[in-house]
């Protein structure tokens, strides 16, 4: 049968980025940097699907070779409770693979197979499913049908081998109209992620928060006012999801842009692209929470309290960082409870300050979100 939750201690699922072991410094993390008493699940991102309907890793040196996948699975010798998990990740790129594989039957069940085979070898609790856009990017219509029948299949097979199976799915209210047959597809998951953040970011004309809670002033179309947390996690529940299963995602990174004028600051102020990047992340348009706290406590960035949208950013000169300050994070959690919502869902584990580098503790963030749920 399908995993049963204590919904008395609401569900916290960590995202774990396999590749954060190779970041310089400070920002180095390794598995064992992992709290494992704050999390109730923790995902290592990610495995991949071949063409043949075969599971293969992600980076094999760090998965296999430096015993990633073992070290991993290991954490659950600390905390006897936590379940570990790994994340199947269907990109853009690999849509049509996953699609042309989950639309016919017989792969459709040599893949089901190789999936519990695979889980079995490595010891994993459970299988979470990152593929946010069906019948999207060389997908097909018939996506949102083969995307059931296939959890469908591998429902009984996971329930005789006590194994946790969800997926992450989009926030889009356009996606997942056209993605997700919404009722039938969330009766064969334990849970449901969802990505409730990249709201915003370098591909807008303007600034706008990362994982805004509701709409603000800036939003000024239809389509704009759709792009919050509420509105998502709303919509799931319109659509026929049962709250108790979604878990509400929150960023522990901000969406970072280079202002137009330095002069404009505001939310909505026009942008030229993605801010610098971070020292430790090395990635334009984004920086980890530990990189943004550092900045504002020793940098001389100014911090702004987004009210309206219970979200937070920060400015020096032409650059501008929307993201989640330990408030924002404090205010979801409380959402999440008083929505009846089945937990946070946390992207990811090792952007959060868990070397103490802004002195408000080790891991602020998800410490926070563990006093309330």
């Amino acid at each position: 049968m399908m995993q049963v939750f204590n919904q008395l201690t609401l569900a916290i699922v960590c995202y774990y980025k396999s590749w954060s072991v190779k970041r310089p410094g400070k920002g180095n993390f390794k598995v064992e940097n992992i709290d494992t008493k704050l999390c109730t699940h923790v995902i290592y991102s990610y495995a991949r699907v071949t063409a043949d309907g075969d599971i293969t890793f992600r980076d094999p040196k760090i998965d296999i070779t430096l015993g990633g996948y073992k070290r991993f699975n290991n954490l659950r010798n600390k905390q006897s409770n936590l379940k570990t998990m790994i994340s199947l990740s269907v990109s853009r790129k690999n849509s049509t693979i996953f699609s042309q594989i989950i639309n016919y039957p017989d792969k459709r069940r040599k893949f089901a197979n190789n999936i519990i085979v695979f889980l079995k070898k490595y010891r994993f609790n459970g299988l979470d499913i990152d593929w946010e856009f069906p019948a999207h990017f060389g997908g097909i219509p018939s996506d949102k049908t083969a995307y059931v029948e296939f959890f469908k299949l591998l429902r009984p097979s996971f329930d005789a081998n006590g194994l946790i199976l969800s997926a992450a799915v989009s926030p889009d209210a356009d996606v997942i109209d056209t993605a997700y047959l919404v009722p039938q597809m969330v009766k064969y998951l334990d849970f449901v992620n969802v990505m409730t953040y990249d709201f915003h970011g370098p591909w807008d004309p303007i600034t706008g928060e990362n994982t805004p809670l509701y709409a603000g002033p800036a939003d000024k179309t239809v389509c704009d006012r759709k792009l919050n947390v509420d509105f998502a996690i709303q919509y799931w529940i319109k659509k026929g999801a049962p709250m108790n299963k979604l878990n509400l995602g929150i960023a522990t990174y901000a969406i970072t842009f280079t202002l137009k004028s330095a002069t404009n600051n505001r939310v909505g102020a026009p942008v030229v692209g993605a801010g610098k990047a971070g020292p430790y992340t090395r990635a334009p348009g984004t920086m980890a929470y530990f990189e943004i706290c550092e900045k504002v406590k020793s940098e001389g960035w100014k911090f702004y309290w987004n009210a309206a949208q219970n979200s937070a950013y920060a400015v020096k000169e032409d650059q501008w960082a929307g993201y989640d300050s330990i408030s924002a994070v404090l205010i979801k959690a409380l959402y999440i409870k008083n929505n009846g919502l089945g937990g946070a869902m946390i992207w990811s584990i090792d952007m959060d300050d868990y070397r103490n580098i802004c002195r408000n503790g080790v891991y602020p963030l998800l410490r926070t979100i563990k006093s309330v749920l």
